[in-house]
């Protein structure tokens, strides 16, 4: 009896024991899953804030990429506008030419209106255009605006001459 009573003691020892042990490893369980919380949070939160940082960034160069579209399509109309002048005003020339004058005045008329119609065209597409798409329309147009001046040169050298 004695020696039972030494083994359940021994026993209950062992278990308190093995409960003490899975106390603790319950603990050291319970404290790595707070730090993996943490750790996994923090990264959440760089995460996000290199997101919001990205998202910034690409939004100041898309407003100066606009103004930068903006500042060109202006050029380009101005630089119409101002051909358009010139253009009237020859083109009223033309009207009170005579003979030989008059027919090549009204051949070099109908090239600059061609010429015209393409550089408007590309401005128009330019109102649409994004990316390399709207890099390669732009040089595209800026062609056809030096084309017009070209068209317009040769208008008034008709007329002059």
């Amino acid at each position: 009896m004695k020696m039972t009573r030494v083994l359940c003691l021994v026993c209950l020892s062992g278990f308190g024991l093995m409960a003490c042990n899975k106390g603790e490893d319950q603990a050291k369980l319970d404290t790595a899953k707070r730090e993996a919380a943490t750790k996994v949070a923090d990264a959440e939160r760089e995460a996000n804030d290199k997101k919001a940082a990205a998202e910034h960034d690409l939004a100041d160069a898309k407003a100066k990429a606009d103004a930068a579209r903006a500042d060109a399509r202006a050029s380009i109309q101005k630089d119409l506008a101002a051909d358009d002048r010139k253009a009237v005003d020859l083109k009223e020339r033309a009207a009170k030419a005579t003979g030989k004058k008059k027919l090549n005045a009204q051949a070099a008329s109908t090239e600059y209106d061609k010429r015209r119609t393409a550089a408007e065209h590309d401005l128009e597409g330019l109102n649409s255009a994004s990316g390399d798409a709207w890099d390669n329309l732009k040089a595209q147009a800026q062609r056809d605006v030096d084309s017009v001046k070209t068209a317009l040169d040769a208008f008034d050298t008709t007329l002059t001459h």
